[in-house]
C-alpha cells in the first residue's frame, strides 16, 4: 500500500569539493553528473544492492541514459542533499529521478533523470535482478507512484526545429 504523503527518499549527502570548482568559481557541470552518480549508488545500496550482491549474483546496474537540469549554481563547500524518487522498475530496468538541493538554504540546484539496466557481469547482457532486490525497489516505487517531480521527461529541444 502506498504511503499517504509520499516523499522522495534522502539518498545521499555531500559537500561541493575543491576539485569540482571551475574557472568561473562555481561547480563544473561534469561534477553534477559525478554527484548524481554517487546518489544513484547510495540509493541502490540502501535498497540492498552492494558488493555482496554483485559478488554472489554477478549482477550489476549500467547507466544507459541520463538527463540533467542545471537550475542554480553551487559554490565550494556548499552542503548538498539528494532526494530520490523511483519512477519505475521491472526485473531488468530501473528509472530514478534525483533532486540535488542545497542542504542549508533549501533550494533545488539541479535534477537528474536516470535510466539503468540490470546486467550480468559474466555475459555482459541484460538480465533480471534478484527477486528480493526487485521487491525492495518496488516497495519504494509503490510509495512514489503518485509523484511526478518537476522536470520528469524533459528533453532538449533544438533551436529552430518546429514542434
Amino acid at each position: 500500500m502506498a504511503a499517504k504523503n509520499p516523499s522522495p527518499l534522502e539518498a545521499y549527502r555531500v559537500r561541493v569539493a575543491p576539485g569540482w570548482i571551475d574557472y568561473n568559481g562555481h561547480m563544473n557541470e561534469g561534477y553534477y553528473a559525478v554527484a548524481f552518480g554517487e546518489a544513484s549508488d547510495a540509493y541502490m545500496m540502501q535498497a540492498g544492492f552492494g558488493e555482496e550482491y554483485r559478488e554472489q549474483t554477478r549482477g550489476t546496474f549500467y547507466t544507459v541514459e541520463t538527463h540533467i537540469r542545471y537550475l542554480r549554481e553551487l559554490k565550494l563547500n556548499d552542503p548538498l542533499v539528494f532526494r530520490t524518487t523511483i519512477l519505475g522498475v521491472d526485473a531488468k530496468k530501473l528509472h530514478l529521478f534525483h533532486s540535488m538541493e542545497h542542504a542549508e538554504q533549501g533550494y533545488e540546484a539541479a535534477t537528474q533523470e536516470a535510466f539503468f539496466l540490470h546486467v550480468n557481469l559474466d555475459s555482459v547482457a541484460v538480465a533480471p535482478m534478484e527477486t528480493w532486490l526487485l521487491r525492495a525497489i518496488e516497495l519504494d516505487r509503490d510509495a512514489h507512484r503518485a509523484m511526478r517531480p518537476e522536470g520528469v521527461g524533459h528533453a532538449i529541444k533544438s533551436i529552430g526545429l518546429q514542434e
